[in-house]
């Protein structure tokens, strides 16, 4: 009772607004740039009599800080970062005179920029996990379930300080706190054509999925270095979202940048008094992970892919053979071994090396299409599987083979139930096979589930088998030679109880 009304033009009319008021950007980078707006609704033009800052050390606010300001117009500001570090509080009050000041606020997180170059001496690494769990049961059989829908990432590496670099960059680890900026030294691109000031896109000669994925850029050359923010990427070019403010000739690297934390740990050995060399891992921020979609364009058979990358023959290939047993205690009684399975299962274990970028970038869509060691794939065993003892003339379903032991097809699980026969021409033909007998000349006879007609052995390059596997860890080290060669050694797991004859 007795009360004024409030409407909506009580709060109207006659007031100062900012859009937006308050911006809370979490982690920042010194190239981010913040814009809001401000516009008042009083019937004549508001004299703004200044702006009052607190928390600006490093900051700078771009617009109009005095003068008047006429009504129902908006007047953009812009706050830039490019100097700021640690944590930013930042205010800005605009005064109208008594009773008409409003306030702006930014409340980030600067993360420290890691430019320093690292030491190519000592190979740097990237690590990828997905975090599998696998559930094994007494006979063999396993399912396996990845519990991360994206994967862990960190990288290891090592600088390498000498001089007055030394202490700066002691006292940078020593003192520095909370995320940070690390680009990816090895998926580095070069420049080519040359950045200006005021540069609103670069060029690069090749540009790969990381970068395209990024948001964040390091341009590198010598000890200048600059952070900048991606608009948009296309072919090579690569857009800005605010203007390049230094000078880079062609020999600059360009960087995809991470937001990253260096682990509770890191090494450093003092070789000299004025050199050092600062081992480190960082762990990217699984908030803020950015990885590229990967491309799906891989063989299938029986609807799983068909693993298409050669091990490095220069390194060994090893194949070990478990067997699944149970083994009573000999302490009270005669030994008894009981095989829980048919056969063995094979553990592959293999080197494979990238001449570039996009080959080790395929094997990783490989890697991430299995959700790391969750998903099951066919890969070719290190030998051949048999060879033919005579032509095929007529279609068939049957083929002569040389003595190879195939004929304990039934009795073993670990015998491949799919083959690959490889012709000089480069084809590839897949066969299922459902059963081998020995015949009374020695040869084998192996009965197939697809017809095969018109194939010569003097055609036959190979005939390989293709054993259903899964990765046997699901941690992917990259180890990286140059920024184009790097190696990565898995060991890939044999699946016995899985029918991989089964098309569905």
């Amino acid at each position: 009772m007795n009360q004024i009304g409030k409407s909506f033009g009580t709060y109207f009319f006659d007031n100062v607004f900012l859009t937006p008021a308050r911006i809370d950007a979490g982690v920042v980078v010194p190239s981010d740039e913040f814009g809001f707006e401000l516009w008042h609704s009083f019937t004549d033009a508001k004299t703004l009599a200044g702006v009052s800052q607190t928390g600006a050390f490093g900051i700078q606010l771009q617009g109009a800080t005095s003068g008047a300001l006429y009504a129902f117009t908006s007047f953009a500001y812009g706050v830039s970062l490019s100097h700021a570090n640690g944590v930013i509080d930042y205010k800005a009050s605009f005064d109208f005179g008594a009773g008409s000041a409003c306030t702006f606020s930014l409340t980030a997180s600067m993360a420290l920029v890691m430019q320093e170059r690292i030491d190519w001496s000592t190979q740097p690494e990237m690590s990828i996990q997905y975090l599998t769990e696998v559930i094994e049961s007494f006979d063999g059989t396993e399912q396996r379930i990845a519990l991360r829908d994206t994967p862990r990432c960190s990288l290891s590496y090592m600088y390498s300080m000498t001089d007055e670099q030394q202490y700066q960059f002691d006292n940078k680890l020593a003192t520095s706190t909370g995320s940070m900026i690390v680009p990816l030294w090895p998926l580095q691109c070069q420049l080519s054509r040359a950045v200006q000031p005021g540069d609103a896109s670069v060029v690069l000669e090749a540009i790969n999925a990381h970068v395209r994925a990024s948001d964040t850029l390091l341009i590198s050359e010598d000890d200048e270095s600059e952070v900048v923010s991606i608009e948009s990427v296309d072919g090579r070019t690569v857009t800005l979202k605010h203007l390049a403010k230094k000078t880079f000739s062609t020999n600059a690297v360009v960087l995809p940048a991470r937001i990253a934390y260096s682990t509770d740990e890191s090494n450093s050995t003092s070789l000299l008094r004025g050199f050092d060399q600062h081992s480190i891992t960082f762990d990217l921020d699984e908030t803020q992970i950015q990885k590229p979609a990967p491309v799906d364009d891989f063989e299938r058979l029986n609807s799983r892919p068909v693993f298409p990358f050669r091990p490095d023959r220069s390194k060994d290939v090893t194949t070990q053979y478990n067997r699944l047993r149970e083994t009573l205690d000999p302490l009270i009684g005669a030994r008894s071994i009981y095989d829980r399975a048919r056969g063995t299962v094979k553990i592959l274990g293999q080197t494979f090396t990238f001449f570039s970028e996009s080959e080790r970038q395929r094997f990783e869509d490989f890697a991430e299409l299995m959700t790391g060691a969750q998903g099951e794939f066919y890969i070719e065993g290190p030998g051949q599987a048999f060879e033919l003892s005579e032509d095929i003339v007529v279609p068939t379903y049957k083929f002569k083979i040389k003595s190879s032991g195939y004929r304990n097809f039934a009795n073993s699980r670990s015998l491949a139930t799919n083959i690959a026969i490889k012709l000089y021409n480069g084809a590839t033909i897949y066969k299922t096979i459902l059963s081998a007998t020995k015949n009374p000349d020695g040869t084998e006879t192996i009965t197939t589930k697809e017809s095969t007609n018109n194939l010569k052995i003097s055609d036959i390059e190979t005939i390989v088998p293709l054993y259903l596997a899964r990765f046997d860890s699901d941690e992917f080290r990259y180890i990286f030679d140059t920024g184009e060669v790097s190696t990565i050694t898995k060991n890939i797991r044999q699946l016995l109880y899985a029918d991989s004859a089964i098309d569905t």
